[in-house]
């Protein structure tokens, strides 16, 4: 046994976040059933995270040998060993432990890890409401001890009094917490309150100034009997109404300026904005045609809800060739759908052909340039590709929303081609989703979401055209079934977003 008191022990690899990566961390595993983690063995900063394994679930990678996650309601931990061995050693000892460890948080020593584990800010209220009972209930029970223990002299008293300070410490940080989102709700809402206080107010001002406008010129337009002729009288007229054209017009310009910010991703403000446009006015317009009614498109493969399309189609002295698959996917809608394949976050979690990928600048609220590395694929070449991710809403009368995410190779200066010691790979997809629903208070048995979606890839190198395109009729429909499964059980416990 640990003199410790430890299981186990040793350096595991953890997921940081996409600028950083993997990084190196110092994880223990303790026998009152915590696991946690320090940034090394000699770091004197103490415990950075701790999870009880017996509230978590441990899921291993099929793709990767040395891939094994520990998933709670609140934050998922993306680990690598070095080697299989260690990834077997490490999740046995868990298993076995978790057996074994009672369905309690007051063991000897455990709170302690729990008043650490309550300094990582959590940005969900319940979730801090929730930690902050758990506290309050191992304070009472370790009360009880502490009388039991003074009741009857022990050397544990010393230990017993610092599990209560720890406990206390912690419900402090989780109270100090909760009282800061607290407030910065209430700052939020004030901020909104004063925002439309200022509105109503302009509005008031401009009405009131348009009463009093419209009075003094009914007075001094007046017709005046014998006093004006037909011509003045006439006059008269046109010039108010012109006046009442200014004020309508005044009106208008105010009403555009309490508009709510337009927070759509229609922006032409950086470079890629045009390429994108031409690419998915192209891909929409080949969404409305039916490849089962027009003979230029040949059905390739079918399988289940699943189709592949091969059309070709010379343009302005240019042969193209289009590779479109089809498919529905139920409980989801197309906005939950093209966030999942435009989220980098969420892609890592589905698409396990990915080694790393990198933000290298946001263009809008709804595009951003990614440097991703692929995993390498023996006997060839590891590959890595920069792209434009863009995400953008489709309104269509009397329907619900579309969506459009187009991913399109570009050139960054940060990564320039040949200096990374990959070979770069070039692509242009696009995932067209289109929800489908009938009723007006639906459930997710009551959506589905069509899917167009098309992948040219370049792979680089050398590669001849045929094999390629037999390749990506090959992969078209795992990529989808991987998506939509994914789609469907992340979705599965939301509410519905159009």
């Amino acid at each position: 046994m640990d003199p410790n008191g430890l299981l186990a022990s040793g350096e595991l690899l953890k997921w940081t976040n996409y600028i950083l990566g993997w990084q190196v961390r110092y994880f223990k595993l303790a026998r009152d059933g915590y696991i946690s983690y320090s940034l090394s063995k000699e770091d004197s900063m103490g415990t950075k995270g701790s999870i009880k394994i017996d509230k978590m679930i441990l899921q291993l990678h099929k793709q990767s040998e040395v891939r094994f996650d520990i998933v709670t309601p609140s934050v998922t931990w993306y680990l690598r060993s070095y080697t299989p061995l260690d990834r077997d050693t490490w999740t046995g000892i868990i298993e076995k432990q978790r057996e074994v460890l009672p369905m309690s948080i007051s063991r000897e020593g455990s709170v302690l890890l729990l008043a650490q584990s309550s300094l990582e800010v959590l940005s969900d209220l319940n979730i801090k409401l929730d930690e902050l009972n758990s506290f309050k209930d191992s304070l009472s029970q370790q009360l009880s001890e502490i009388r039991s223990t003074l009741n009857h002299e022990s050397p544990k008293l010393k230990q017993k009094l610092a599990t209560i300070q720890a406990t206390v410490s912690g419900i402090v940080a989780t109270s100090t917490n909760c009282i800061e989102m607290f407030n910065e709700r209430e700052q939020y809402w004030q901020d909104q309150i004063a925002v439309e206080k200022e509105k109503s107010q302009k509005l008031e001002i401009l009405y009131s100034a348009t009463n009093r406008e419209n009075t003094e010129l009914i007075k001094h337009n007046a017709p005046q009997g014998p006093h004006l002729n037909e011509d003045e009288f006439f006059d008269a007229i046109e010039e108010t109404l012109d006046k009442m054209d200014n004020l309508e017009e005044k009106l208008q310009n105010l009403e555009v300026e309490v508009k709510k910010p337009d927070t759509s991703s229609d922006k032409k403000d950086h470079r890629m904005y045009n390429q994108m446009q031409e690419l998915i006015n192209k891909y929409v317009e080949l969404s409305k045609q039916d490849p089962e009614a027009e003979s230029s498109w040949q059905c390739l493969s079918k399988s289940g809800v699943t189709k592949i399309y091969r059309k070709e189609e010379e343009k302005d002295g240019v042969l193209l060739d289009y590779l479109v698959a089809t498919t529905t996917v139920e409980g989801v809608t197309a906005a939950e759908m093209s966030e999942v394949f435009h989220n980098g976050k969420l892609k890592l979690e589905w698409d396990h052909t990915i080694e790393a990928d990198k933000k290298l600048e946001t263009l809008d609220d709804y595009c951003a340039v990614y440097h991703q590395i692929l995993k390498r694929v023996w006997p060839t070449a590891q590959r890595d590709l920069v792209y434009a991710s863009h995400k953008q809403r489709l309104d269509i009368p009397g329907e619900h929303p579309s969506w459009i995410v187009c991913n399109v190779s570009c050139d960054h200066p940060s990564v320039p081609e040949g200096t990374s010691g990959y070979t770069r790979a070039t692509i242009e997809v696009v995932l067209f989703c289109q929800t489908v629903c009938d009723k007006t208070d639906p459930t997710r048995k009551d959506v589905s979401c069509k899917i167009v979606y098309s992948a040219s890839v370049n792979p680089g190198g050398w590669a001849p055209a045929s094999a390629v395109r037999a390749i990506s009729q090959r992969e078209y429909p795992k990529f989808l079934k991987k998506i939509a499964t994914f789609a469907i059980d992340h979705v599965k416990k939301s509410e519905i977003k159009y």
